[in-house]
């Protein structure tokens, strides 16, 4: 039913239909999408990139692949720019330059829209993290004896291409709604994550039922996966990603203000082995320049100094970050005050002969002092804290 309405919905996910051997009745899926999907593309093959803009110019068409696992295997050459078109069709507005025949007899460039559904099916196809992000993906296995019934199309064809006519019929009638519709979807779902399903829980509340609820426990199954393959070390997630998580997990332990720079690469290496230590397949320990690194150049963090003139880093200065990667920082919620406005530059590589700047030696005006006074009220209270616990 998405199929129908994807071009109301914004975003398309990508249908990946894998099963771990032969005969799991993925192409029979794929010839059930035929009969019901609007303008459907059989393809078991993709000669080139072009291909795809090409086939979509002449008409809005739903894009059904075949032996995935051989048609788009990395090793064949050319098959990443056809990846590239794959995943720039997921969103309205995609395109590709392409190569058509000009009045002159000749050729010119021209953009094409790259946008369409696309169901992919093959027996665990190596696709790229970038494709499987934007892709639900349904794993089948072969059925026992008597599970399922075969499609006999002979039999079957008048009464399946009659229901894929009342699909669409169905569709025009909601289309206007639907692409001012935007239901709510379970908390954690947000950017690639909420790109992908949210087009099919806005068909959902149109179909009534219980739709609405099953698309959100599939939701809560997909996060929850997610989630499993990050503590279970299977997900392709970005180093310094893993990082902010990672950091995010010291300061909930500790339940500390700041941090010490040394402390924090002590107890990532301890915790983390697989991620910082000279056994990770950076094959060195993490230094607080790399560090530094990592969280001034893809999150805007930098280090800064505590009363006792200490290096390391303030909790309030992770709080953007920890939100823009779905974290909260709920232990603390009374820490709004950003001590990283307020503290030095993150470590140099090398030394420098330039005193470093502390806050007492800005000059500070209005609220300004208000945040210092804070500041050094949370300061000297972990300082206390610290000493008890010593």
């Amino acid at each position: 039913m998405h199929t129908h309405l994807a071009a109301e919905s914004y975003t398309t996910p990508r249908l990946i239909l894998t099963s771990p051997i032969p005969g799991s009745g993925k192409t029979t899926v794929l010839e059930h999408f035929e009969r019901l999907v609007p303008n459907p593309v059989q393809l078991s093959s993709v000669s080139s990139s072009a291909l795809i803009p090409r086939i979509l110019a002449a008409q809005p068409s739903v894009l059904l692949i075949d032996e995935a696992e051989k048609a788009l295997s990395p090793g064949k050459p050319g098959i990443g720019d056809v990846l590239s078109v794959l995943n720039s069709g997921y969103k309205i507005g995609g395109k590709r330059p392409t190569l058509v025949p000009s009045k002159d007899g000749g050729w010119e460039s021209t953009n094409l829209s790259t946008f369409a559904p696309v169901a992919m099916a093959g027996n665990a196809p190596d696709l790229p993290e970038d494709t499987m992000q934007r892709s639900i993906v349904v794993t089948m296995f072969p059925a026992s004896e008597g599970e399922v019934e075969e499609s006999d199309w002979e039999v079957l064809d008048p009464e399946v291409l009659g229901l894929g006519a009342d699909i669409a019929a169905w569709a025009d009638s909601i289309r206007a709604e639907v692409r001012k519709t935007r239901p709510p979807v379970p908390k954690g779902c947000i950017g690639r994550v909420k790109e992908r399903w949210l087009p099919l829980k806005r068909v959902a509340v149109f179909a009534g039922g219980d739709w609405s609820e099953r698309v959100d426990r599939m939701i809560i199954a997909n996060l929850d996966e997610m989630a499993r393959d990050h503590d279970e070390g299977l997900s392709n997630m970005p180093i310094h990603v893993h990082l902010l998580r990672d950091l995010h997990g010291l300061f909930l332990a500790e339940d500390m203000a700041f941090l010490p720079t040394q402390d924090i690469l002590s107890m990532l290496e301890s915790r983390h082995p697989e991620r910082w230590s000279a056994s990770s397949a950076f094959g060195r320990t993490l230094t607080a320049q790399r560090m530094g690194k990592m969280l001034a150049k893809r999150f805007e963090i930098r280090s800064g100094k505590d009363a006792t003139d200490r290096r390391g880093y303030h909790r309030g200065a992770f709080t953007r970050g920890w939100r823009a990667i779905g974290l909260d920082d709920v232990a603390r919620p009374h820490l709004d005050v950003h001590p990283s406005e307020l503290s030095t530059p993150s470590e140099p590589s090398e030394p420098t002969s330039h005193p470093a700047v502390t806050p007492h030696d800005q000059v500070l005006t209005g609220s300004s002092k208000k945040k210092l006074r804070d500041l050094k009220a949370i300061r000297r209270a972990t300082a206390e804290r610290r000493r008890r616990r010593s």
